[in-house]
């Protein structure tokens, strides 16, 4: 019997995404941290399952909203490209890109009258994100954008995954949600942003956000009765700027039942929503003239062994065939300056336009 491996270099990969855009078909590619090789699926039996299965995930930042969970089963592997040439294209229906870009005034009224609101004291931390859109032919465009974002960013996890008709993604993201570790589990708390190489320490602002993330995921640990956790907290750099990063290494068995509680859980976190998270949440959406979509949701490979590696769909952009629109994000708190959070994007938006030259 043939064996099938997810496995294919980079250059493989390009490939294997451009002949799956061009027939329609529903597939991931992805790129481990520090690992060189991409893992690839398609699926062309039958259609993703709109749920959270095993399998490769796409979870939306609000699974009540209009944007449902996905899960693709992959049949076909790296080894079947002749049988994917030989297919013939699917029609498909992409969605248009809803909303419209916040321009600078408008994102700064935005932000203040947030900024304000947490320092009256209803909600602490609220996490605004803006957009930015661009014709493109993305056919032509993503099979060498996927490859230029796996040699730009080795410590990123990067992925693309696409489900016409639905939506498609590439990012280069630095933040786990849950994976498999040594044995065990492993999940972080990633918040606080400045540019990389500042020689000074973290500001009160940020090690206050970078805190109420922390103490988040410790929470929801200690409910599920996982205590046996190692933690350790350091400054990591991700592209072209640095964040606070605590990471929780969780002693338990691989268990399916176990992963999936900890990520219903763990998701959205302070990290991408604020704190309390309902409250932020229905502030994000009173005050985002865009759907978030898949943007602060997670994707990732999902085993039937219980395994995982999950990450948050941050540093990242939706695509049709004629548009792309990357989508970026600060955390605010009372502390926050309207113009040094707008800063703080044009700078978390680097990590994808620098990728476009």
């Amino acid at each position: 019997m043939k064996e099938y491996s997810p496995y294919c270099s980079v250059d493989e990969a390009s490939e294997l995404v451009a002949c799956c855009l061009a027939k329609n078909v529903p597939f991931y590619v992805c790129r481990y941290p520090g690992e060189v090789s991409c893992r690839f699926g398609a699926q062309t039996q039958g259609v993703p399952s709109m749920s959270i299965d095993n399998g490769f995930r796409a979870v939306p930042f609000d699974i009540t909203g209009d944007a449902k969970p996905f899960t693709i089963h992959p049949d076909l592997f790296p080894q079947d490209i002749d049988r994917l040439h030989a297919m013939l294209p699917r029609c498909a229906e992409w969605q248009e890109l809803s909303g419209a870009d916040m321009e600078y005034s408008t994102y700064l009224d935005t932000a203040q009258s947030l900024i304000d609101r947490m320092q009256h004291g209803d909600v602490a931390k609220v996490v605004l994100s803006r957009t930015i859109t661009r014709g493109c032919d993305t056919l032509n465009f993503l099979p060498s954008y996927f490859a230029r974002l796996c040699r730009l960013y080795p410590s990123a996890y990067v992925f693309m995954v696409s489900y016409p008709g639905v939506c498609g993604w590439v990012g280069a993201t630095p933040e786990v949600l849950l994976q498999s570790h040594n044995g065990g589990y492993a999940t972080m708390a990633l918040a606080g942003t400045r540019a990389v190489g500042v020689d000074a320490p973290w500001g009160e602002k940020e090690r206050r956000e970078q805190q109420y993330v922390t103490q988040y995921i410790s929470d929801i640990l200690r409910s599920h009765n996982l205590n046996d956790v190692v933690v350790n907290t350091h400054t990591r750099q991700a592209a072209q700027v640095e964040h606070l990063c605590t990471h929780f290494d969780i002693t338990t068995q691989h268990d399916t039942a176990v992963r999936d509680r900890l990520v219903a859980s763990l998701h959205p976190t302070p990290a991408v929503a604020g704190t309390p998270t309902q409250v932020a949440m229905l502030a994000i959406g009173e005050s985002e003239p865009h759907s978030r979509r898949y943007y602060g949701g997670y994707v990732g490979e999902a085993l039937d062994d219980g395994r995982c590696g999950l990450y948050v769909n941050l540093r990242s952009m939706e695509f049709t065939p004629d548009a792309v629109r990357l989508y970026v994000g600060g955390g605010l708190t009372a502390q926050s300056v309207a113009t040094d959070e707008w800063n703080e994007t044009c700078a978390k938006s680097q990590t994808l336009l620098k990728a476009f030259q």
